[in-house]
């Protein structure tokens, strides 16, 4: 049977509405439903490297390609696996907060947690700040070059044209690089959490589940 793989987005965890809206949906249908906390090696030491690596332990152990759903920085480990080489029946990202990397890396905003490496963060699964670590800054540059990555699976994107959090253009230069796939832009924010919006997000897991 196949799998739906959900992965969370940065400060989050497994049991997000987001994620309690796709727990349910395949609850409703008999579908299998994983969704790992990624919070690893823990935040504190947040490190993408190991993210994805969880995620590809994970994958291969099931039987059948999976549909693998992520948000936000979920959608930048989602892409990630993709792009190794991960075998699945369809990749669909939620706000995929692609050049997580590059902005943290390169933008002004984030120059004081370059400098101190230290950054208070709210954590939303945990309802408490905590303090980021230098680890997620040194493994960064590995995952720098997202927008050079290319995925081989059918690709579907949703992102809201009010997001506050990711550009737009991330999501579109994305597409642009694979014109087999499919972008809804919604008139939501980083959220995606607008009835509408899941609406959207109902349709295409119902086509990822019957497609042949």
């Amino acid at each position: 049977m196949t799998s739906f793989v959900y992965l969370h987005g940065f400060a989050s965890g497994p049991t997000g509405r987001k994620a309690d809206h796709c727990r349910a949906w395949a609850a409703a249908r008999g579908i299998e439903f994983l969704a790992p906390d990624l919070n690893l090696p823990s935040f504190e030491m947040l490190t993408i490297s190991a993210q994805v690596e969880a995620v590809e332990a994970l994958l291969a152990t099931l039987s059948e390609p999976p549909v693998l759903v992520g948000s936000s920085l979920g959608g930048v480990v989602a892409a990630a696996v993709a792009h190794r080489g991960a075998n699945l029946r369809r990749l669909i990202l939620l706000a995929p907060g692609l050049g997580f990397a590059r902005r943290r890396l390169f933008s002004a905003r984030w120059a004081g947690y370059r400098q101190h490496r230290r950054l208070p963060v709210y954590h939303h699964a945990y309802q408490r700040w905590v303090k980021l670590g230098a680890e997620l800054l040194d493994d960064l540059p590995a995952w720098a070059d997202d927008d050079n990555w290319q995925v081989r699976t059918q690709l579907v994107v949703i992102h809201g044209r009010m997001d506050e959090s990711v550009p737009v253009a991330e999501s579109e230069a994305f597409l642009a690089r694979h014109p087999g796939g499919v972008l809804h832009l919604l008139d939501d924010d980083h959220g995606l959490l607008k009835p509408e919006t899941l609406a959207v997000l109902d349709t295409e897991l119902e086509k990822a589940f019957s497609a042949e």
